[in-house]
């Protein structure tokens, strides 16, 4: 399921960077594993940060945690009209508390960067990853007839 969710996503991405000038999607897939112990304040956590992007990121389009049946997994999808949001996102993060908590509660399995990430947004992002993966090819109907609307996000 998380990985058709993804194949949606990157043949999104190549459609908002091609029809689309405004809209360069970012997408984050990152697998995370829940630090022994931590179970209880990582969905605690969770809550919370999820709530704060929300409130104060108003250009994040998605960010959600999956976690798995066991609750010892979670894929974090994190996607971002372009680099600018997604840099707004990482500036918020590093840092902060949030951080600090989410390094206490999660180690990271896996992060894959989805899009043309510019060179501030890969500075940023070196603590945690070095898988960048630009759009080639690919196309997303669905994404064609939204992409009028997330283009007009702020």
């Amino acid at each position: 399921m998380k990985y058709l969710a993804l194949l949606i996503l990157v043949t999104s991405t190549s459609i908002f960077g091609m029809h689309h000038e405004k809209l360069d999607v970012i997408v984050f897939a990152i697998d995370l594993e829940i630090v022994d112990g931590k179970k209880k304040n990582a969905r605690n956590f969770v809550s919370r940060i999820t709530e704060n992007v929300k409130n104060k990121e108003p250009q994040t389009l998605v960010y959600q945690y999956h976690f798995s049946k066991k609750e010892n997994k979670v894929f974090l999808l994190e996607i971002y009209p372009n680099n600018e949001a997604a840099l707004i996102h990482m500036n918020n993060f590093l840092g902060s508390k949030w951080e600090e908590e989410f390094v206490k509660n999660f180690s990271i399995s896996n992060f894959q960067v989805l899009g043309n990430s510019n060179s501030k947004l890969k500075k940023s992002l070196e603590p945690f990853t070095k898988d960048f993966r630009s759009n080639l090819i690919g196309f997303d109907r669905v994404a064609e007839q939204l992409g009028e609307e997330i283009s007009k996000i702020k």
